[in-house]
């Protein structure tokens, strides 16, 4: 039996604090004044929706599950299970230099290590980096999906 494999995306955080299912999208005066509105020579836009909602901290846990693994596979895999291959590139660093720093924020106060690829093979870019200190008391901070 082939079974399709769960996406690595959720579409959904409904347990994130000030989540509402209903928001409205961008409004005009953040439009108001910028150079596309200005030289827009066309008679109607778009509504322009934004995708908010989607979390995908499942492919931050899939990608550090797979260190030591083989990119090519590793990427053609979630690539697969994913609707855009951007949120694999917050966490991946193919362009890493010694020196810079090890931690990516996504959000608010989730914090992850940042992955490298070394001889084709998925590997954590600074393997001394450890979670940042809290900014405040009354944020769940994570790091590598763990509360800290």
């Amino acid at each position: 039996m082939n079974r399709l494999k769960e996406p690595l995306y959720r579409k959904y955080n409904k347990l994130a604090r000030g989540f509402h299912l209903n928001t409205p999208g961008g409004e005009f005066r953040h439009q108001r004044n910028t150079k596309e509105l200005k030289n827009f020579e066309g008679d109607h836009m778009s509504i322009g929706r934004t995708r908010e909602g989607y979390d995908y901290t499942p492919l931050f846990k899939f990608l550090l599950s797979r260190l030591g693994r083989n990119w090519d596979e590793v990427f053609s895999e979630a690539l697969q299970r994913l609707d855009k291959q951007e949120p694999i590139f917050w966490l991946v660093d193919l362009h890493f230099k010694e020196g810079d720093y090890g931690i990516v924020r996504i959000g608010e106060s989730s914090y992850y290590s940042k992955l490298t690829v070394q001889n084709d093979l998925l590997a954590l870019a600074d393997a001394e980096a450890t979670a940042p200190d809290k900014r405040c008391t009354c944020c769940t901070h994570t790091f590598n999906g763990i509360a800290y």
